[in-house]
């Protein structure tokens, strides 16, 4: 086995444009939260820049030739917004048709908090948030993050979610798969197993149970998206790949796109920048 795949995560269309028109006080106050935006005294409308870089992600893909590619969610800034939709649409319609492509629901496209018309909505659009594919000898895991994260107003789903989780790892791990790879928005964490909750994260009493999962079952990667920049960590033989944005980004990594290569006994990936 030997085969490649493009891993993106937030294009979120609008999202230049929403951040233009921060005051000062707001770009502090988020930036006290740890988003690192920037203020700008030039109001932009509109989304040419998410159009501009998500094209060039994709024309990256065609180039590249891979396997399929993941986008990690927040595909759209406003989960309202019909052109920012379309525009998503349109944009990623270019990607050569014999390239497979999955997305993967995002904290823009469900809800911080989810709720059953946020996720009926999200499957009209997209699909199902919870499946999984098998690639030659690696099967991959899509998870709906967001139910991780919040499932006050939806308990049921993450019930369904984990019980999910737990049946595709067993099958993957009964059928002697090389590589188990499970992909979705929010990371598991930043910097350690066990550090406090905080928003760019999945709780910790919920984190556990999927961290057991992964040491029980020799989980390959986690690919994420969320923090608009890289971050790597190791859980045991497990990478935690946290991939920076296609769209705007919120630290020192410039927008750009992951490739992703396997083997029967490795994976290895770099980041690619979209900035000229």
């Amino acid at each position: 086995m030997n085969f490649s795949f493009i891993q993106m995560a937030d294009p979120q269309f609008g999202m230049f444009s929403s951040i233009s028109k921060l005051s000062k006080s707001e770009v502090i106050e988020r930036k006290k939260r740890g988003i690192n935006v920037t203020y700008s005294d030039k109001e932009l409308e509109g989304f040419e820049k998410e159009t501009e870089l998500f094209t060039r992600a994709i024309e990256e893909a065609n180039e590249f030739n891979p396997t399929f590619v993941v986008v990690c969610g927040d595909m759209v800034h406003d989960s309202e917004s019909k052109e920012q939709l379309e525009e998503l649409r349109r944009v990623s319609s270019l990607l050569h048709d014999d390239i497979k492509l999955y997305w993967v629901p995002g904290n823009h496209d469900v809800g911080d908090k989810p709720t059953k018309a946020l996720l009926e909505k999200y499957r009209e659009r997209f699909g199902e948030y919870n499946y999984s594919f098998r690639e030659e000898n690696c099967y991959c895991i899509v998870l709906n993050s967001a139910i991780c994260y919040d499932p006050e107003l939806v308990p049921d789903e993450w019930n369904n979610l984990i019980s999910f989780l737990e049946r595709e790892l067993e099958i993957a791990s009964r059928s002697n798969i090389t590589h188990k790879i499970i992909f979705m928005h929010h990371p598991l964490y930043l910097n350690a197993p066990n550090e406090d909750d905080n928003y760019f994260v999945i709780p910790l009493r919920r984190r556990s149970r999927i961290l057991d999962l992964l040491a029980e079952h020799e989980v390959t990667a986690v690919c994420t998206g969320h923090l608009h920049k890289n971050n790597y960590k190791k859980f045991g033989t497990t990478e935690l790949i946290s991939t920076g944005s296609v769209g705007y980004p919120l630290g020192e990594d410039p927008s750009g796109i992951r490739i992703i290569e396997l083997t029967d006994t490795k994976i290895s990936h770099k980041y690619l920048s979209l900035e000229s």
